[in-house]
C-alpha cells in the first residue's frame, strides 16, 4: 500500500539513507605482547546508534517493497 501512495518520497528516502549511510563499528585487530592477534573495538556511540537507525530504516524499506531497492542499489 505504501509503494503505491508515496513512492517519490520512498524513493528519495533510500537514496539519501544509502548516501549518507553511517559506517558501522570499527574493530582493530593489533598484536599483544605475546603475539597473539586481539580484536579492539572503537567505540563511537552516536555513529554506532546512528547506524543501527539507518540498517533498520534500510530494512523496513526492503520489506514495503524489495523491487525498488534492488533498483536504487
Amino acid at each position: 500500500m505504501h509503494s503505491n501512495v508515496y513512492p517519490d518520497i520512498m524513493l528519495q528516502l533510500r537514496e539519501t539513507i544509502i548516501d549518507i549511510m553511517a559506517k558501522p563499528q570499527e574493530v582493530l585487530v593489533v598484536i599483544d605482547d605475546y603475539g597473539d592477534a586481539v580484536q579492539e573495538q572503537v567505540d563511537d556511540v552516536d555513529t554506532i546508534h546512528m547506524y543501527e537507525i539507518m540498517r533498520e530504516t534500510l530494512v523496513y524499506l526492503t520489506n514495503i517493497d524489495a523491487n525498488a531497492m534492488d533498483k536504487t542499489i
